[in-house]
């Protein structure tokens, strides 16, 4: 069992061939990994997938890597960040450490540097918890998939799970049913059918009682809220 199963990752480089190499070996680690080849595209991707650490290149056409830090910074994203340069600039890491850093990375990357950062991944991972606050007392458990109420353990069946586990990824943002559909399929060729994903919600609101954890909005989208 890798240490990154349940986390996401978002790679920032407009060099192709880095941001291939990049995504392999990361690919290995965590559960899900999201490309960008700008700071813009970079910006949209945190915004909508919330991943749970990000490696950004600094020197991109346009907006660069800092620029990108200081907009995810300022619309309250709190993602620790992984910063890759070509150039051991001092005065570019000393304006990185001000920012969420969890390393800074020099081109070109050896094996054992990654091997490093990961190590500080991790431990930023356990530092920061694995529990997300929700509406209600609810809580649930990223590392365990386990919902609680009042410190008790909600049982919920394996698609149960996987659903709370989507929205949760997407916490604070609506997640559209045909994404919930195909995430519990697991991308399988199987024709969309909104009535199942509704049926599910539905009983998860049964179980627990509650109808407002699991919001339901206009276009067939659902959302959990957090506790802030």
């Amino acid at each position: 069992m890798n240490r990154f199963q349940n986390h996401s990752v978002l790679v920032v480089d407009d060099d192709v061939e880095s941001l291939e190499c990049m995504y392999e070996y990361l690919d290995i680690e965590f559960s899900a990994v999201y490309k960008a080849t700008n700071a813009k595209e970079a910006l949209n991707l945190a915004i909508t997938k919330r991943p749970d650490i990000i490696f950004t290149d600094i020197l991109m056409p346009g907006d660069d890597g800092f620029s990108l830090i200081e907009q995810i910074n300022s619309i309250g994203l709190k993602i620790p960040i992984v910063v890759i340069s070509a150039y051991d600039d001092k005065e570019k890491l000393f304006k990185a450490i001000k920012s969420d850093i969890v390393d800074y990375l020099i081109k070109p990357l050896t094996s054992e540097k990654l091997k490093e950062t990961m190590r500080l991944c991790s431990k930023r991972f356990k530092e920061t918890g694995t529990k997300i606050l929700l509406k209600d007392n609810f809580v649930w458990d990223t590392d365990k998939l386990l919902l609680l109420k009042d410190d008790k353990i909600v049982k919920l069946t394996k698609s149960e799970i996987k659903i709370m586990q989507i929205l949760t990824r997407n916490i604070d943002l609506p997640v559209e049913s045909i994404d919930l559909f195909y995430g519990l399929c697991d991308y399988e060729q199987k024709e969309f059918n909104p009535k199942n994903i509704r049926n599910i919600i539905y009983k998860i609101r049964k179980k627990l009682n509650n109808k407002d954890l699991i919001e339901n909005l206009y276009g067939s989208k659902y959302m959990i809220s957090s506790v802030r």
